[in-house]
């Protein structure tokens, strides 16, 4: 067992879960967003996502599993259908709690709170979870004698297998999940600072624009992986993806800033005599 990637697991699982606590501390402090905000920021990840789309795409996936394997337009359907099913069901999650819930709650600050209360869900329960579960395949596999099991021959070859897929495994590769995580909060939040506009300029192209750009940053961190991955190798098309995670975050943050400078000159306005 490669105590690296022991290592290399742990630091990723703990940036997964301390990573947006501080974010949320730094918003809660630096901005003033109230609790409320950055729970329902949670609770949208969570009614988008974890009670419904993902439980359905597992079930999914399962039974369509060996035709994933076998036709490529069919993968790469998939891959369509997962990115704008992503878009949808959180950019709506977000939309409704704006509408509803937090309907007294339009303020820039607010969208940044409830971005980082998306994002940070994500990555402390949904990402770090799946890197724990991870890091206790690698550490059991890497003990684990086949030979000496029970099993039938197949199961004793996709257990050779799998013990193959970790020893073959770089160390430092968890640690670009966890610079994802980076990444993708950045995203969230930018899309939750988008699909405010919805409210603060009446109009809905914005939820649209919003839901169109997750699906899109989605499919292209995805296609980038798999491109560069069949082309040079599973490292390779690992950092692709990652770099089109920060393209992603880079304009996120652009998008951030510049709403930001927005609402102050929006106040400006307001506040000046007529």
């Amino acid at each position: 067992m490669d105590t690296r990637l022991v290592a290399s697991y742990g630091v990723a699982i703990a940036f997964d879960v301390l990573m947006p606590v501080a974010v949320v501390l730094w918003v809660r402090r630096r901005l003033g967003v109230p609790w409320k905000v950055v729970g329902w920021g949670a609770a949208a990840f969570a009614l988008s996502q974890l009670f419904t789309r993902l439980p359905a795409v597992q079930v999914a996936q399962y039974f369509m599993r060996d035709a994933l394997k076998d036709s490529s337009v069919l993968m790469w359907s998939w891959v369509a259908v997962l990115s704008l099913t992503a878009g949808l069901f959180e950019e709506t999650a977000r939309l409704w709690v704006f509408r509803k819930p937090l309907k007294d709650f339009r303020r820039w600050r607010d969208a940044v709170g409830f971005g980082a209360g998306h994002g940070g869900l994500e990555s402390a329960l949904l990402v770090g979870g799946l890197s724990a579960l991870g890091l206790v395949n690698v550490i059991a596999l890497s003990a684990l004698d086949p030979s000496t099991l029970p099993l039938k021959p197949e199961q004793v070859a996709q257990v050779v297998e799998a013990k193959a897929a970790i020893a073959a495994l770089d160390w430092w590769m968890p640690l670009l999940g966890a610079y994802e995580r980076l990444g993708s909060m950045v995203v969230h939040i930018a899309l939750s600072v988008v699909v405010l506009q919805r409210f603060v300029r009446g109009e809905v192209k914005w939820y649209w624009l919003a839901m169109g750009a997750h699906a899109l940053f989605n499919a292209m961190t995805v296609v980038a992986g798999k491109q560069v991955g069949a082309a040079l190798g599973k490292q390779a098309g690992a950092l692709a993806g990652e770099g089109m995670v920060t393209v992603g975050a880079l304009v996120g943050l652009w998008v951030i800033l510049y709403f930001r400078r927005d609402e102050a000159r929006r106040d400006a306005a307001a506040a000046a005599p007529a």
